[in-house]
């Protein structure tokens, strides 16, 4: 007990109590959270208490975490089982007894197919269109009586199905139990994980039947089959802007009105769009980046960030429509030119939270944050050798393939990096200023 009143209680982990040189923050960056899910315990910023964990009990967190969260997956994936075998079973059962007095308003039609006396599809009187299975088709009914029994005591609104109330209510109470294994991002439906988990497998299960280029959803084709019909039927009045869906226009007209209903809880900024708002927490608060790169490996916080970074590997550019008002440099986007406005103005607004320096753009600060956590995600297939950065790994490897894509002019000599080839070049320079002087 004695020693323990010797502890420094800033530089020391907060799960086994050792000094270590390399400590990792536990808030911003889904840390605290994991330890709470993990334990009995409350981990608050305000706690007066460790606010960092050395590398290895981090590592256990992410371990058994990740473990918890599998046990939870694997054992909803057994309820769906068990839950699709109970739908088969009463499919059968109904189709031994296809029409009932319930059944009044739902026909099975002449066309309808049978394979061993079970129907393949059943079909709506209204619309016509098919369901697989007889209870669909019961829900589906409801949608052209316009009956929604299911009412949100919350806020009134009504659902045509109870288990749709249900995921409503969530956004109520904040309940987003489907997290992602990945990056621990969380979501109020099943199927939104579903959806976004394909940001890290890069799985595009749904193509373009024009182009054939391949989507994760399919409101992702509805709107890139836009670019080919190139329907845009929905106008801004104030600015005569057009938008393919009336959702994009009225988003687009917050601007004008100067509506900004999304707030950071963070910082307190606001933002017109919700996708906006969240890719402000994960930019400037969470630093979590759940879009990965197939080529190599890099995870980005936003897709933005992502498509231009993937611009490197197909070679594609962007025109340089946004050029700097004091030396007139071209950049591809705006964002590109408010990071480099700052070299100009000196601003320097990101800092790090172990030593206090500043730095001109995010992605600067986040890289050289890795020096004081240790963080080395970047692993050579070669050998295994860790790297804090992409780009020093891409030169480590070239000393496996033996690539050396820097050549000199003059000489021919070819080079790994490129600062090695500049350096030779003065080799040149040199010999070439004596025997000037000798002349």
């Amino acid at each position: 007990m004695d020693n323990l009143h010797s502890l420094n209680i800033e530089k020391i982990c907060r799960v086994c109590l050792l000094e270590k040189t390399v400590l990792t923050p536990l808030f911003g960056n889904n840390l605290a959270s994991m330890l709470m899910e993990l334990t009995a315990i409350n981990v608050e910023q305000d706690d007066n208490l460790p606010k960092v964990v050395c590398e290895l009990c981090a590592n256990e967190i992410g371990h058994w975490y990740t473990f918890k969260q599998q046990v939870r997956s694997n054992d909803s994936i057994l309820r769906c089982i068990m839950l699709e075998k109970q739908k088969i079973e009463r499919h059968e059962y109904i189709a031994q007894n296809i029409v009932t007095t319930s059944d009044a308003n739902i026909d099975l039609k002449p066309n309808d197919s049978f394979q061993d006396g079970v129907p393949d599809n059943f079909t709506c009187d209204t619309c016509k269109k098919q369901l697989k299975t007889i209870h669909s088709l019961r829900r589906h009914v409801k949608i052209h009586s316009g009956e929604k029994p299911h009412k949100c005591t919350i806020c009134n609104k009504s659902f045509v199905e109870h288990g749709n109330l249900t995921k409503h209510l969530r956004k109520h109470t904040k309940d987003k139990k489907h997290q992602c294994n990945v990056c621990g991002l969380r979501f109020y439906e099943r199927n939104k994980l579903v959806i976004h988990i394909r940001t890290h497998t890069g799985e595009k299960p749904f193509t373009c039947k024009v182009c054939s280029r391949p989507f994760a959803t399919p409101a992702q084709v509805n709107v890139h089959m836009k670019s080919h019909t190139g329907d845009r039927p929905y106008t801004c009045d104030v600015c005569q802007k057009s938008f393919p869906y009336s959702g994009s226009l009225v988003i687009h007209k917050k601007i004008h009105k100067g509506e900004r209903s999304y707030s950071c809880p963070e910082c307190k900024k606001s933002f017109s769009q919700k996708v906006n708002l969240e890719s402000h927490i994960r930019t400037k608060h969470t630093r979590e980046c759940p879009f990965l790169c197939e080529e190599c490996c890099n995870a980005f916080p936003t897709k933005e960030q992502l498509k231009n970074h993937i611009r490197h590997h197909t070679g594609e550019k962007k025109p340089l429509n946004h050029i700097c008002s004091v030396c007139h440099k071209q950049f591809s986007t705006s964002g590109e030119l408010k990071i480099h406005l700052r070299i100009h103005t000196d601003e320097r607004p990101y800092q790090c939270d172990f030593c206090g320096k500043n730095f001109r753009a995010s992605s600067h600060m986040t890289s050289h944050r890795r020096i004081h956590t240790g963080e080395k995600r970047h692993i050579c297939k070669y050998c295994g050798k860790a790297f804090r950065e992409s780009s020093t790994l891409k030169i480590h490897v070239r000393i496996h393939t033996g690539e050396r894509p820097y050549s000199c002019q003059i000489c021919a000599t070819s080079f790994t990096q490129r600062n090695t080839l500049n350096m030779h070049m003065k080799i040149h320079k040199n010999r070439i200023k004596t025997s000037t002087e000798n002349m």
